[in-house]
């Protein structure tokens, strides 16, 4: 697919990595050229140095063979003219980065007047995942497959089963109607076996059928207690976004900034979060917030250092779960290590989501995890093709490394295979792979 990034910055940087991983082409343009000698360096994508809105550039580039363009921008206005420009000169699909809530807010307005596909803002779109966080305790993310019959759970581990002897082979036996998709550990991914063994503190994924997930989870996990009392440390962009998620939930939310002029304009903003004017990165501050108290504490700033440190704190004080926006990428892995439940990056939300629209043509279903170090995918099959009919044991040396049949559906019939299972035609099969092995995997199972 070719696809246009313009911007070089953190957020455009990465997705045009993931994009490369995965064998687009990619062009990036960026009118910085120290970070387009970085991006040259660092990428096979070609770069462009020069203004994104300028329509000679763009035109000169070729953007209007375009098969998506997205605008990461330093600003929104920048943004949003790139997008509207590039869908002018025929760019099939066009996505703008906005930060602004006034945008937000009437993005469809705008993507009607400025004919622009998709608005997204990475900060929304963090205060969503954190929503999802609390909406289900304990999981990390969660997506379903196969008409809602399959289920994917990402979870960390707080007790490990495997242990004395035990491997995975035990834990999720042939028959038990789940699997052990991927495990993370500090930071690296990778897919297991059945003589793996799984540690406390890893971030592990669970696939299978609905039913079965819950008590495959309980195994990880012990019991999971509701979140019903939370903490929000930072009243900028995303903890304002969060407390409105919040805002109308049966939940008691209490939202801590530090900035008197900020607190007044969040209060206004808000029913029935209470909002309270303090530094929250103490230790006495907390204490006397009562955080010990809280279910969960989110640290929501745009100080790495400062939400790391803040939810180190809550923890240690009593808190039962913490969750950190974290903005530096080399920060993230470091989460799990401190005792911090779950990081949230800003640019890896605004990435999956642009890597969804990509994919929606081949790829019923799409989950992009641990920095997009691999991809959950769903897709059918949809006529004979070169492994279709033949058993997975069989075919398991032509699989690209790293690749799993997760299950397999068949009508109403959810199957997590074994070694003598078959994938035939009309089936839809929910498979993990690695980024660089996806466009492999798909051509395995179409004509």
């Amino acid at each position: 697919m070719n696809v246009f990034v313009a911007g070089g910055g953190r957020v455009g940087f990465h997705l045009a990595r993931l994009l490369t991983i995965e064998g687009h082409d990619v062009t990036i343009i960026e009118i910085d050229p120290n970070r387009v000698e970085q991006a040259d360096y660092a990428l096979d994508a070609r770069t462009i140095t020069g203004n994104a809105v300028s329509v000679m550039l763009l035109t000169e580039a070729g953007v209007g063979a375009a098969d998506v363009f997205v605008a990461a921008l330093r600003t929104d206005e920048l943004n949003l003219l790139a997008a509207a420009t590039a869908k002018s000169l025929g760019a099939k699909q066009v996505v703008a980065r906005v930060d602004d809530a006034s945008y937000i807010e009437s993005s469809m307005l705008y993507e009607t007047l400025l004919n622009i596909d998709y608005i997204l803002s990475p900060d929304a779109l963090t205060a969503a995942e954190i929503a999802r966080f609390i909406e289900n305790p304990g999981m990390i993310a969660m997506e379903e497959f196969g008409r809602g019959l399959v289920q994917m759970r990402q979870v960390r581990v707080a007790k490990s089963p495997t242990r004395n002897g035990r491997t995975l082979r035990d834990v999720c036996p042939p028959g038990c109607g789940a699997l052990l998709g991927t495990i993370n550990r500090k930071g690296q991914t990778m897919v297991p076996n059945g003589s793996s063994v799984v540690e406390p503190g890893d971030l592990i994924t669970l696939i299978g059928k609905r039913e079965s997930i819950p008590t495959l989870q309980s195994q990880f996990q012990g019991h999971i207690t509701k979140t019903d009392h939370i903490t929000i440390m930072g009243g900028g962009s995303i903890g304002l976004h969060l407390a409105q998620l919040l805002d109308n939930r049966a939940c008691s939310v209490k939202l801590i900034d530090w900035d008197m002029e900020r607190c007044n304009f969040l209060a206004a903003k808000l029913k029935r979060v209470k909002v309270v004017c303090r530094d929250a990165s103490s230790r006495s501050a907390l204490e006397q917030e009562h955080i010990d108290e809280m279910d969960l504490f989110v640290a929501t700033t745009s100080d790495d250092e400062r939400n790391i440190m803040a939810c180190v704190l809550a923890k240690e004080i009593g808190a039962a779960h913490s969750v950190a926006v974290v903005n530096q990428p080399d920060f993230a892995p470091l989460v799990g290590r401190l005792g911090i439940d779950h990081a949230v990056t800003p640019r890896a939300c605004l990435s999956n989501r642009i890597l969804r629209l990509i994919h929606q043509k081949n790829i019923s279903t799409l989950a992009v995890l641990d920095e997009g170090q691999v991809e959950i995918i769903e897709f059918k099959v949809e006529a004979p093709a070169p492994l279709t009919g033949k058993s997975l044991r069989d075919i398991a040396g032509r699989f690209p490394k790293g690749a799993l049949v997760a299950t397999i559906l068949r009508g109403e019939e959810v199957i997590v295979p074994s070694g003598e299972s078959r994938i035939e035609v009309g089936d839809s099969v929910v498979m993990v792979a690695a980024l660089d092995s996806i466009d492999a995997v798909l051509k395995l199972f179409t004509s």
